[in-house]
């Protein structure tokens, strides 16, 4: 997903030197327009024409003229432009700040969900032989809940589960906090996976643990409240 970062920077950037562009241009052919009006207009008026006069004084009056009625207009154009170029520059630092903030909040979810598949896939102690079995398979029911210690099986799904309630809330700030062109559903997906192989192990755990379930899939959800728990009767992965 990071990844995805500097693609959606090229096509923001593209847009908006594009926009820069096309206002620029506008810029420019307006300010031609101006200079051809005003100089339209001195020759409509009489004062300058065929033969081109060779009196300095006239030059010179043409070129007061020219500077009182097109300067302004012409300056005007040049405050659109930089004001143009300001806001260009903006769009851009917010972005920029948008991605540092998604980076951070990455990097957070990916620490936690490293140290959640450490949990998942240590050795855990097998109750009726030597060879070890992992957390991983017992939520996957690759190995019966019976195959491993229950003394060890109990810490280790509980260890697990608050793992996942901090990266639930990872989540949750992630999507409030990051930009709405980036897209958390990957992250989303994996909390959910984990969650729903955990419910059916909440009597191994304790019922004291269903209001984690509950704020880890009200996280995942986005929802704030609730009226009566649910996250129990139905899978959080949609």
């Amino acid at each position: 997903m990071i990844s995805h970062w500097p693609a959606l920077n090229r096509v923001v950037r593209r847009l908006s030197l594009k926009g820069a562009s096309v206002v620029l241009l506008s810029v420019a052919l307006s300010g031609l327009l101006v200079l051809a009006g005003t100089i339209g207009a001195y020759s409509l008026l009489g004062h300058f024409g065929r033969p081109f006069s060779r009196e300095s004084i006239e030059w010179a009056n043409f070129g007061a003229y020219v500077g009182g009625v097109a300067g302004s207009l012409l300056s005007f154009l040049a405050l659109i432009a930089v004001a143009w170029t300001v806001r260009l520059q903006y769009e851009m630092l917010r972005r920029d700040q948008e991605k540092q903030t998604a980076d951070q909040h990455i990097r957070w979810l990916d620490g936690i969900y490293r140290d959640i598949l450490d949990v998942l896939h240590a050795p855990l102690q097998s109750s009726g032989g030597p060879a070890p079995t992992t957390a991983w398979a017992v939520l996957h029911r690759e190995v019966e809940q019976g195959a491993a210690n229950q003394n060890m099986l109990k810490p280790r799904l509980e260890e697990l589960l608050k793992l996942l309630l901090q990266y639930c809330e990872a989540v949750a700030e992630y999507r409030d906090n990051v930009t709405k062109y980036f897209d958390a559903r990957i992250y989303r997906d994996r909390g959910a996976r984990i969650l729903d192989r955990l419910k059916p192990f909440l009597g191994v755990i304790g019922t004291n643990w269903a209001p984690t379930i509950e704020f880890c899939d009200m996280h995942l959800k986005g929802v704030s409240t609730r009226q009566t728990p649910e996250a129990l009767r139905r899978k959080t992965r949609d």
